[in-house]
């Protein structure tokens, strides 16, 4: 998304162009912090024949990316004076802001001007400039030093984020509540996981080597979690690089959820199977599994044990699905992952459990079967953790008619290392 700048030379650069470009660059990097988004996703300064290839026709240049930019900003300080007295902007950005109220909303222009120079106010704009909408004005004088100059900087960077933030409210209201990429399908009216109902998953062996090893996924409760990446730096890594990822500790991003002591799985089709053996055998058997897609580069994990008779601790849970988290958004970062991520925490087959308390009044049976809770963000960080978990509790709260939790209380279920 581009921000086309038009700008003047009339007056000194280190008092007027160069500040105002700082400030503009400031003023961008700061929204696109705010949004979480990437460099390259964030809006862009554009300007003049920048990035032009070859010998460029200049005027034809500037009017297409004018034309194909979602905001036109203009330096209209005084670059002149007609002998009645009336002060003039720079011919150039007035041409360039005539092409610009003729292709885009007069909300998509946001004008700025050095009241040092001119003008000292609004009525002493042109007639057809001075009925839209208000200036950005600024003050620096020729005499300025390097104090006054980073002062004057940062206030103008603050004005220009809030005009931009108001200019492209559409725009910016769309990315911040982007859904985020899918990810794999589910299983049809089943979003836990990926499988077909008494599926056995095959794997190559966890050394690898000859033969196809077997495995036969637990059908009854399910806690499960994904990691969806939109996209990698270097493209989707090859499977045997994430099949030997060793992050934390030795930890990997495929080490499955909930309580367990050993783990197996290797490669197979779909990318990279983790799981915990419940029982030896053709096939084995496991309660908990973790699969890394090659399509996608997701993580996708479920456990059925958490929410078994004895086992549902709202505490434990949240504690085992930020430790996968944290496991798994480790490895997918190291790996390249960027863009929006996806994550996805839910629980199916809550009827007919209960939450747990110790006296009778703190207990309460389930009332409705499933939570889903999928948040999608740019940057995750332990307090972005700490805000899913506290709508994961709260959604599972809800669902066995529990009162809701407080934030502070999700961080000290969570045991950070």
């Amino acid at each position: 998304m581009k921000v086309f700048w038009s700008w003047q030379s009339d007056r000194a650069a280190k008092y007027n162009r160069e500040v105002i470009e700082d400030a503009l660059g400031r003023a961008l990097a700061a929204l696109s912090n705010e949004l979480e988004l990437d460099p390259s996703e964030g809006p862009q300064l554009d300007h003049d024949t920048k990035d032009a290839k070859g010998m460029a026709a200049i005027a034809d240049t500037i009017f297409e990316k004018i034309r194909t930019s979602a905001l036109f900003v203009g330096d209209i300080t005084t670059a002149g004076k007609s002998d009645g007295g009336r002060e003039l902007p720079n011919p150039n950005v007035l041409i360039e802001l005539g092409w610009a109220w003729a292709h885009l909303s007069h909300e998509n222009i946001i004008l700025v001007a050095n009241k040092y120079y001119g003008p000292k106010k609004a009525e002493n704009l042109p007639f057809d400039i001075r009925h839209r909408r208000a200036v950005i004005f600024f003050t620096l004088a020729k005499t300025a030093d390097a104090d006054a100059i980073e002062a004057a900087t940062l206030e103008l960077a603050k004005a220009f984020q809030e005009a931009i933030r108001t200019s492209l409210g559409e725009w910016l209201a769309s990315i911040a509540s982007a859904p985020g990429p899918a990810g794999m399908p589910s299983r049809e009216g089943d979003p836990s996981i990926w499988f077909e109902k008494d599926a056995v998953l095959q794997h190559q062996p966890y050394h690898g080597g000859g033969g196809i090893e077997r495995v036969q996924l637990a059908e009854s409760r399910r806690l499960y979690a994904r990691i969806v990446p939109e996209k990698f730096k270097s493209g989707i890594p090859k499977a045997l690089r994430v099949h030997s990822f060793q992050g934390h500790h030795g930890q990997s991003g495929l080490d499955p959820m909930g309580p367990w002591t050993s783990a197996d799985g290797g490669l197979n089709g779909e990318g990279v199977l983790r799981y915990a053996p419940s029982q030896r055998g053709e096939p084995t058997t496991t309660w908990t599994a973790t699969q890394w897609f090659r399509e996608t580069g997701e993580l996708w994990s479920f456990d059925t044990a958490r929410l078994s008779k004895e086992r549902f601790y709202i505490g434990t849970l949240v504690e085992e699905v930020v430790s996968f988290l944290a496991r798994g958004l480790e490895m997918l970062y190291a790996l390249g992952a960027s863009g929006q991520i996806r994550i996805e925490i839910g629980a199916v087959g809550l009827l007919g459990t209960q939450w747990p308390g110790q006296f009778q009044h703190e207990r309460s049976d389930a009332l409705i079967d499933r939570v889903r809770v999928s948040q999608s963000r740019r940057k995750w960080d332990e307090a972005a953790i700490d805000e899913l978990m506290l709508e994961v509790t709260n959604e599972m709260a809800d669902a066995f008619g529990r009162p809701h939790f407080q934030v502070e209380q999700i961080r000290t279920m969570i045991a950070r290392q």
